[in-house]
């Protein structure tokens, strides 16, 4: 069978085809973000909660440091997350879309900040944060995957890296 090029997908597709997979992508790695956000935010309620129930040594384990730097670190990532989040929707509310390689930049950060903070969760929980029964371990999982849906780490970094050297 024959096919007109504007019919094509591949290497040989035609620009404004090739344009439009771009465009669905860079949507794709944005909602990433907002996955990514509440995720992180979860986390860090569960978390919280845990500092604030869990006594150790006759005091509540967020009394230590080592529990205050992962709790702070937790926070410091929910906002620049929520950040992320925020100027996307301003973005888009001015009718502006973000390049592939903003997309990629923001999916990349979104779900190695969700990774981090997840694990980071399960940390504060000691050995239950590793049980089923508790829900850091569903929210690792979860955003473990963030890292690989919608193109992988290293497929981000290559766009990224790609976009720059053009410049």
């Amino acid at each position: 069978m024959r096919a007109e090029a504007d019919r094509l997908l591949g290497e040989t597709e035609a620009a404004p085809a090739r344009s439009g997979a771009k465009a669905t992508f860079s949507l794709e790695r944005t909602g990433v973000a907002a996955m990514a956000l509440g995720i992180v935010e979860r986390c860090l309620e569960l978390s919280l909660q845990h500092a604030r129930d869990r006594v150790q040594f006759g005091r509540p384990i967020g009394e230590f440091q080592l529990i205050q730097d992962k709790l702070a670190r937790m926070e410091v990532a929910r906002m620049n997350l929520q950040n992320l989040v925020f100027r996307q929707i301003e973005l888009a509310g001015r009718g502006r879309a973000p390049t592939f390689a903003e997309a990629s930049a923001m999916k990349l950060y979104a779900a190695r900040a969700a990774t981090e903070v997840a694990l980071e969760a399960v940390q504060v929980f000691g050995g239950n944060g590793y049980m089923a029964e508790y829900q850091v371990e569903q929210l690792a999982r979860d955003a473990k995957v963030l890292q690989i849906y919608a193109g992988t780490d290293e497929i981000q970094i290559s766009a990224i890296a790609r976009d720059l050297l053009a410049r």
